[in-house]
This record gives structure tokens, sequence and C-alpha cells, in this order.
């Protein structure tokens, strides 16, 4: 064990853990109402083994007689005792559950910070030890061609602790969107770089001096979306990996953000942003497009142009029409947000491997990422939420006539983030219904739209504390500056090299060193 697990287990833990007991082969009775039997002495083929798991509760709320979720337990001869945590309270609850001496057997949807910083303290499996009794795991993992993603999850010994959440390829879910009606009516192109947005942007307001065409709810999120295309994202908390010279780079002093600061703070100063371009939250976002006071905007696609256009005829009339668009080209080009493909994934502790029902543990876990298994968590059960048509399936009418089908799929227990591990390109496409989404994810990835995820520097305990010591100050000074200098409160051109200066000294420097010594 690397360190100790007690570096980061406090009193707190204690209390939150009596707040939410665990119900791990204790025969008592968890929130689903179901009883609990304890797994141990469990042999191949006894009775359904019970398996513990820390269960994140999004969507709609955990019901116990979800037919997928009876399907799943009744396929794998397996009893899922569930400990529930809200989604909103998940990885805070995950890490102290974990830290504890009552680790269910299964802990999901844990994110990447959490992943590796658990890898260094032995308290995980090591997944990468256990694939040959992983083999659908393994399948997948080469047919989505994911296994250079894959290695941003792994620790500083090269092992991977996690069992990842995979989308099937890149997929264009969050666009820049723009009113086509309006494009039409004005004799306008649609945009396609950083030039023609801005004449679109001006004839927009040239039209209604009351507007602010361009919209948005935060700085982060637009930066997210478009700062592939200004070659500043994505990036590893503002850092860069250069493979021509092998050192990190800090993103947030280039000349390339400096100048998406640039185009930003011109928007502003025109009247052709919002001046709660970072501010607004997505109600206020919706009401200023639905009623015409904005035009354009970075955002999820898919349901939320369907959406929008719903709440644009009521409010601005029958005309109205929302479209996204492909990337606006920025100085690095045509480029969409990264074609990151595992946000999650669900881990087990190390101690599981002395169970005596370890096996089944493994099984369970990879029968989740079997064909069937995949199936029967995403398009539900055969011939009565879908059925096959000459190879292709579709989901039958009682989900299709629903008035939301993804909710309706929530409601019968299926794409489920704690279960669902695997998500196929096609289903999704079906869920969002939105043509344009599948025509032009199908593009970007022909097109090289996606870039490659940012290289993640495997750190270990000691270089993680350090880095923790110092990028909350840097990224305080950063956040800080860049709503300066785009809403003109500090020159770009009078106070960049001062900013600069400034940022190294609060440990943009020593993080460089740190990250560059983790490639040695």
């Amino acid at each position: 064990m690397k360190t100790t697990v007690s570096k980061w287990m406090k009193v707190t833990a204690l209390s939150l853990l009596v707040a939410v007991p665990l119900t791990a082969c204790s025969g008592g009775t968890n929130k689903s109402g179901s009883t609990s039997e304890s797994a141990n002495g469990a042999k191949e083929g006894d009775g359904p083994v019970t398996l513990t798991m820390l269960y994140s509760e999004g969507g709609s709320p955990f019901n116990k007689e979800w037919p997928i979720y009876k399907e799943l337990q009744a396929r794998t001869n397996v009893k899922l005792d569930l400990q529930i945590v809200p989604e909103s309270d998940y990885q805070s609850k995950a890490k102290i559950v974990l830290s504890s001496d009552k680790v269910p057997d299964m802990v999901t949807n844990v994110n990447q910070s959490n992943v590796l910083e658990l890898g260094d303290t032995g308290v995980l499996l090591p997944i990468s030890d256990y694939m040959d009794k992983l083999p659908n795991l393994k399948k997948k993992i080469e047919e989505y061609k994911i296994e250079a993603e894959l290695e941003n999850w792994k620790s500083s010994d090269g092992k991977l602790y996690v069992l990842p959440f995979m989308r099937e390829m890149a997929d264009y879910n969050r666009s820049p969107i723009i009113r086509a009606d309006l494009l039409q009516k004005y004799g306008l192109k649609a945009p396609t770089n950083t030039d023609e947005l801005y004449t679109v942007l001006k004839k927009m307001k040239e039209m209604d001096p009351g507007s602010y065409p361009f919209t948005g709810t935060s700085a982060e999120d637009l930066r997210n979306m478009w700062g592939a295309a200004w070659g500043i994202e994505p990036n590893y908390k503002g850092f860069i990996f250069k493979p021509e010279t092998g050192k990190y780079e800090y993103v947030y002093t280039s000349e390339n953000y400096k100048e998406y600061l640039t185009y930003l703070n011109r928007l502003i100063k025109e009247g052709l942003a919002d001046p709660e371009l970072f501010t607004s939250n997505v109600d206020q976002l919706h009401q200023k497009i639905s009623t015409g006071k904005s035009m354009f905007y970075f955002f999820w696609n898919g349901q939320e142009i369907s959406q929008i256009n719903i709440l644009g005829k009521q409010n601005s009339g029958p005309e109205f029409k929302m479209a996204m668009l492909p990337p606006i080209a920025g100085p690095a080009g045509e480029k969409a947000l990264s074609g990151s493909r595992i946000s999650h994934g669900t881990v087990i502790p190390v101690s599981a491997a002395k169970k005596p029902y370890f096996d089944q543990l493994l099984k369970f876990v990879d029968y989740l990422y079997s064909d069937e298994g995949n199936d029967l968590l995403t398009w539900g059960i055969k011939d009565d939420t879908y059925v096959e048509k000459d190879g292709q399936k579709e989901f039958t009418d009682k989900l299709k006539n629903s008035e939301n089908l993804n909710k309706a799929l929530w409601d019968i227990g299926s794409a489920n983030s704690s279960f669902t591990h695997l998500w196929p390109f096609k289903w999704f496409a079906t869920i969002l219904g939105n043509k344009d989404y599948e025509m032009y994810s199908l593009e970007g990835n022909e097109k090289n739209w996606f870039t490659p995820v940012a290289k993640v520097p495997k750190l270990s305990s000691d270089q993680r504390e350090e880095e923790n010591l110092v990028i909350a100050g840097i990224n305080d000074y950063y956040a800080k500056m860049q709503e300066q200098f785009v809403y003109g409160k500090a020159s770009i051109d009078q106070q960049w090299d001062s900013y600069v200066k400034e940022i190294n000294a609060k440990g943009v420097d020593k993080l460089l060193k740190i990250y560059d010594e983790s490639e040695k």
C-alpha cells in the first residue's frame, strides 16, 4: 500500500457513515425494501448471491419493481442490496464509504479524480489484474478502440482500478445553436468560423438593437464547448502535454487563449454578447432565446433543440426555429469539444477478492459488458420494450408514444448509470431522435472534429498532495482574471504580462515541474 487511507479519513467520515449505514451482509433491510442475506458461504450453483452496491440515484427515483432491475437479477442469479445516495452528494459519500471498513462489493459512478486518488491507497481492486476473468470487458475495450483514453484512468503504478462506463464513439452532443429562421429572414449564411460568426452577430444586432445575440451560462461551459477551436481545450486543469517536446504547457497563458479572450471582449464591448454570458442559469437562457433577446449559444443539443423550439414558438411565433451548427472554426481549425468517452465507472474494494463469492461478483460485472446484458440495460426486454427488424432494433409503441422517451426508459430501470456501462451510439441517437445530431456525430468522426482527451499526468500520492496545495489558488486567480479580461475590467493589452507573471508565481511553474517529472 503506497500510502495509508487514513490521510483523508476524518471524523467527518464516521458521522456521515452513521447517517447512511451500509447493509452489506447484515441481514438488514435496504431502502428498496428488500432484505439482504449474507453471501458468505455462497457457492456456484446455490441460490442467488447477494451483492452489495453503493447506488447513485439520478433520473427517476429507484424502484425495486423496475422490470429491467428484476430481469437483471434473474439473469445473473444475483440479489442486489443497494445503499442509495442522492446524485448531488454522491462523489463525497462514495469517497467516505471507500475509506471506511464497511465497503460494499461495488461502488458505482465514481469520477476520475476519485479513482486516481484512491488507486494509490490500496483500497481498490486492480481490475487490470483480472482481465482474464472479464472477457466481455476486454472485448469491448478492443471493439471500442478506447485503450488510449483508458490510459488516463490508470494510476501511477500502471494499473486500472475501475470498471469504465464507455461510449461507443465520440458524439456531437454539444454544439453551437442558432436561430435558423433569422438566418433565412436576413439572407445570412450559417457561420463556419469566428469571422463569419462576428458578421452574423453584427447583422442580428443591427436588426434588433435591443438584443444581445450571443448568450451562455458559464465561462467554463463555453470554454469546454468552444475551446478546442482555439487550441485551449481539452486540457488537464489548464495544462496540455506536448508530445513533440515531452513536456506540459500551461494553456491559460498561451497566445491562443489571449486571442480567445480578446474575441469575447470585443463581442461584449460591441453589445454582441450578453453581459450575463457567464452567469445565466438554464431557465434564464431559455427565456432569452425563446423570446428573441438572444439568438446564438453553445449548449447540449438533441432534446434541448426540440424543447427550445417549443418554447420559442410559444413566445416568439410559429416561425421560430433553432438548429445546431457544425463547429465554429477558430485558430486551431474546425474542432468540437473533446471526444471523451469515459466519464465515470464502478470500483470494487480489494477486500472483495477474499470473499467466497468473488468469482460471481466478477461474472456479474462482466455481464454488464456483454451484448445480452447491454441490450437489456439500454433497449430493455425484447418484444416488450423493443423489437428487431432486419437486424435493427427499435422501441415498441408503448415507449415510442411516451411523452419523454428518456424518462420512460428511466422509469423501467433502463439507461441507469449505476448499471449501464456501455452507451451504443445508435441507441443513444434513437433516444434523442435528432437526425442532425446523428449526421453531425458521424461527420465529426469522419473529419476528426473531436480532439483526443487531454493526457492526465500519473502522479504519486506525494505529487498529488503538492498539486492540491497550489491548484486552488491558480484556478481562483485564473477565473477572476478571465472574467475581468472578457468584461473589460482589466485591459488585455496593458495587463497581460503582469497576469502571466502573477499566475506563474502562484504555482504554475511548480506544477509544470511536477507534471514533467511524472513523464520520466
